[in-house]
């Protein structure tokens, strides 16, 4: 009797006794969604990041969760450069509040 013809009599030979034989469900799972940030979340990321040393920055994006484009991106949303004087400061205050209007 050769091992193969003992793991036919056995059954499978990498089955545990006893174990259940349920196969994985072959459904699609489903579809993912996108994960939301509020914008004081996005604040709060982006003044840590600016906050954090050098070699520290990837440590904060790391514990996040996030990219580095994450961070670009909402920098991009509240820099003052782009809405000069009080204007920027009162995109920000909406950012926080959560309402939309376009810059421009």
């Amino acid at each position: 009797m050769t091992v193969l013809d003992r793991a036919l009599v056995a059954g499978d030979a990498g089955q545990v006794a006893g174990e259940r034989q349920e196969r994985p469900d072959p459904e699609v799972p489903e579809k993912a969604r996108r994960r939301t940030f509020t914008a004081q979340y996005k604040l709060d990321v982006v003044a840590e990041y600016d906050a954090a040393p050098t070699g520290e920055k990837g440590a904060v994006l790391r514990r996040e969760g996030l990219y580095s484009s994450h961070v670009i991106e909402w920098r991009r949303h509240v820099t003052p450069a782009r809405w000069p004087g009080q204007r920027g400061l009162a995109v920000v205050r909406r950012l926080i509040r959560g309402t939309r209007r376009s810059p421009g």
